[in-house]
């Protein structure tokens, strides 16, 4: 090669030299941090002063590289976390920003090298933390820092759920001591998880789960916590109960069944009916009486025979027929009074009077029985007046023919003649003691038979004239007690002396020869 052909080869490589070299301190010199000369700035800049950290920090006024690099001593190596404490105090102070081991420096999250993979919360969290369970909710895909602050003090104070849930009305908030949200949702645990967390707090009073009710929300609904009125129809078809119609509260499930023990209805009643005191033998329920759903639920009580069948057919059958069981039986005060005589006299103040001036019957159950229900009609009053019954004349048996039953009293109209109307007007009826003169209703204090004629006439001594022939001792022979006694021939001579008919037929009477008195 010629001398000059060798210059200008020399020539145009130095040129080109020249030009890389020239486009190697733009290159280098491009976008360079402020306050850096020029021949400072290190060939990696290039990288560099894309990552996320750089960009953030270089470019700013305040902000220069000698403020995290001490270049002249050290260049550009990698300075730690400490240079960051010095204008990030706040944050730092959160973290042990001089140990470079640590994961929790500042460098562990903000990126200053090129293509650096910036981490997340998850890459060191996907795991539990002590106490702090790893996130398995609906939040899981959500970035931590919008509940969480990494700076803040303390550091995993979470924000308020309202601030992204507005919708959610969060009653249960209310209550003393309450944790907000977090009293049913784990902050990393999915929401399903509160379901569970009920019972932890509401052990006392609610009680158990009734039966079939397995979840709380299933009347408790989310957030709203109160249950409505009407939450048991959602599930049980509306009954019909008992006079709902004219009393509203009835129609209303949770004013007879507790929301959590709803088969403790039974004992509801007393809440409204406090001042109704049932006095029913070993009954105490109302409901023994009182249907609450089934039956006629227009009717105030069942029909007492319907337990009661032994007493009566039907619920005016009892106490000899036609009586209705609450004539003697008041609402909710079933049981006999002690003083029964205090029940009869409330329909049987009559009888009751005349049979307290009766020594012994005063007591309505000496002659009816003890059953109130089947009270005795027919009446033994042999069985206390059994001398009087046993001598009783044929066809005075039956007492209450003559005695008014309560009082003993004779009845007025039982006079001899109502029976023996054909003895009335015989020559006895002016005696002062009437038919008693000579006869007894019943013993034993009576005249066992009638008296002979002669008690009263004569004296005692033998009667004159004729009475004294043999044949006439006997006084019926001729005297009828209970009728006149005829003193015509015809009974003379129609009776005892028929062969006598045609002595002296003209005579109308015997007496007028024959005498029986002196």
């Amino acid at each position: 090669m010629s001398t000059r052909r060798w210059a200008l080869a020399v020539t145009a490589l130095a040129a080109a030299c020249a030009i890389a070299f020239a486009v190697l301190l733009v290159a280098r010199h491009a976008s360079r941090p402020p306050g850096l000369p020029p021949d400072k700035v290190p060939a990696a800049w290039v990288q560099f002063r894309t990552s996320l950290g750089h960009t953030q920090h270089v470019g700013r006024s305040d902000v220069t590289c000698r403020d995290c690099h001490d270049y002249e001593r050290d260049g550009f190596k990698n300075p730690g976390p400490a240079p960051c404490v010095r204008c990030h105090t706040k944050e730092g102070a959160r973290f042990d920003a001089s140990n470079v081991t640590s994961m929790s420096n500042c460098l562990t999250c903000h990126a200053f090298a090129p293509e650096q993979k910036i981490p997340t919360c998850i890459t060191c969290h996907a795991q539990p933390e002590e106490r702090f369970a790893a996130i398995k909710s609906t939040h899981a895909t959500t970035e931590c820092v919008t509940c969480h602050s990494p700076h803040g003090d303390p550091s995993v104070m979470a924000k308020a759920c309202e601030s992204c849930h507005v919708e959610r009305a969060p009653e249960h908030a209310a209550h003393a001591g309450s944790a907000g949200c977090g009293d049913c949702h784990k902050p990393h645990a999915a929401a399903t998880v509160a379901l569970e967390e009920c019972s932890t707090c509401h052990k006392e009073p609610a009680g158990p789960k009734p039966a079939g009710h397995d979840s709380c929300i299933d009347c408790h609904k989310p957030h709203a916590f109160v249950a409505s009125a009407n939450v048991c129809v959602g599930c049980h078809s509306a009954k019909e109960t008992l006079l709902a119609a004219s009393v509203p509260a009835h129609a209303v499930c949770t004013s007879c069944h507790e929301h959590h023990d709803p088969g403790a209805a039974a004992a509801s009643c007393t809440g409204c009916h406090a001042d109704v005191k049932v006095s029913h033998g070993d009954k105490t329920a109302c409901i023994t009486c009182h249907q609450p759903h089934a039956g006629n639920v227009n009717a105030v009580a069942s029909q007492c025979t319907s337990c009661h069948e032994n007493v009566a057919h039907t619920d005016t059958s009892g106490h000899a027929g036609g009586i209705p069981c609450t004539s003697c039986h008041k609402p909710h005060d079933f049981d006999a009074p002690q003083n029964k005589l205090v029940l009869c006299t409330s329909c049987h103040a009559h009888e009751s009077s005349l049979a307290s001036t009766n020594k012994g019957h005063a007591d309505c159950a000496s002659c009816h029985g003890a059953s109130a229900h089947t009270p005795k009609t027919a009446l033994t009053c042999g069985t206390c007046h059994a001398k009087e019954e046993a001598s009783a004349p044929k066809g005075h048996q039956a007492c209450v023919g003559c005695h008014e039953p309560h009082s003993g009293d004779r009845l007025p109209k039982a006079t001899c003649a109502s029976c023996h109307a054909d003895k009335v007007g015989g020559p006895h009826d002016a005696l002062k003691n009437g038919c008693d003169t000579c006869h007894r209703a019943h013993g034993p204090g009576g005249i066992p038979k009638p008296p002979g004629c002669t008690t009263c006439h004569g004296g005692g001594a033998p009667l004159p004239a004729l009475h004294t022939v043999p044949a006439h001792n006997d006084c019926a022979s001729c005297h009828s007690p209970h009728r006149s006694t005829p003193m015509d021939r015809a009974t003379c001579t129609g009776t005892c002396h028929t062969d006598r008919r045609t002595h002296q037929p003209q005579a109308q009477v015997c007496t007028g020869c024959h005498a029986f008195a002196k």
